[in-house]
């Protein structure tokens, strides 16, 4: 398997007890989707290797799971395998609306304005903040940052692989410069000149 062909899902943590069991950090918002999984890919020296699981038992956190993965009966076996980055298959993922999407999945798609159907450029990547995702885009050779808030309106279309988004009024002015003819007045500050 492949790193392209998957999805970040999660961590292992640390140990749980002293009989193997370890610790499952989900970074997901829905991570009760994926409480029935039989195996993972643990990230071992930059390689993916997979792990079967043998038992996995709710955690009083809902982004946690204790599992057992086979082979692995001891407290010393599971502490090496603790901050191990958590893998799946991307078919893994569960289907989104034409509302949402992956950060991973829009890269390389075309953004475009939905409120003037304008294109806008090419996604380069979404960085993922607190906040709000935000689409790094290029357009006409030059960066281009869309804050994603959840009141901006998106239309996820996968199959001609577009991403159509309401952007807020003069953004890409800012990045772009004026659209409207520059002008010649500047306000230097002066009310005026006073007459004597």
């Amino acid at each position: 398997m492949n790193i392209e062909d998957c999805f970040l899902l999660g961590k292992i943590t640390k140990p749980h007890g002293y009989k193997g069991d370890v610790i499952l950090y989900i970074d997901a918002d829905q991570p009760q989707y994926y409480a029935d999984i039989d195996c993972i890919y643990l990230e071992i020296q930059g390689r993916l290797v997979p792990h079967f699981l043998d038992s996995v038992k709710a955690h009083s956190s809902a982004h946690k799971l204790i599992v057992q993965l086979e082979g692995v009966e001891s407290e010393a076996a599971s502490r090496a395998l603790g901050g191990a980055n958590v893998f799946l298959p991307i078919k893994m993922l569960p289907k989104l609306d034409n509302r949402e999407f992956y950060l991973h999945e829009v890269q390389g798609w075309t953004a475009v304005n939905a409120d003037s159907g304008q294109l806008i450029g090419t996604i380069g990547k979404v960085l993922d903040y607190a906040m709000y995702p935000i689409l790094e885009v290029q357009c006409e050779g030059k960066e281009v940052l869309i804050p994603l808030p959840s009141e901006i309106k998106i239309n996820v279309d996968r199959d001609a692989r577009r991403l159509s988004v309401s952007i807020p009024d003069g953004l890409l002015d800012v990045y772009l410069g004026e659209t409207s003819e520059e002008s010649d007045h500047f306000w230097d500050g002066e009310e005026g000149e006073s007459e004597d």
